[in-house]
């Protein structure tokens, strides 16, 4: 699946992450980072669906926390690229006994 990786510069409050949660909530989300700084600034990374991504950052500059949205393309497939674990689970698609 072809992803676009969106990097969000914001200020952290009360409730940034959640709002930032309920804003992505409609669109595919495969992964999602939140990192704050001690200088008053935080960084989310979300990788959505490249036919949401244009929608998803519309949506992303209206929340008032939002400093900035930068999207990235990414290559279709590479964990790489988009920071997404292409791991599984031991249990995960095993044969049962």
């Amino acid at each position: 699946m072809e992803h676009t990786r969106l990097t969000v510069t914001l200020q952290p409050g009360h409730g940034t992450l959640a709002r930032l949660a309920a804003t992505l909530n409609n669109h595919h989300v495969l992964d999602l980072t939140y990192t704050t700084a001690p200088a008053n600034t935080a960084t989310a990374v979300v990788c959505v669906a490249q036919s949401d991504a244009l929608r998803a950052q519309h949506k992303l500059r209206r929340l008032v926390d939002v400093i900035e949205v930068t999207p990235v393309p990414a290559s279709p497939d590479t964990a790489e690229a988009a920071d997404v674990p292409h791991t599984r689970h031991p249990t995960v698609g095993a044969p049962r006994l």
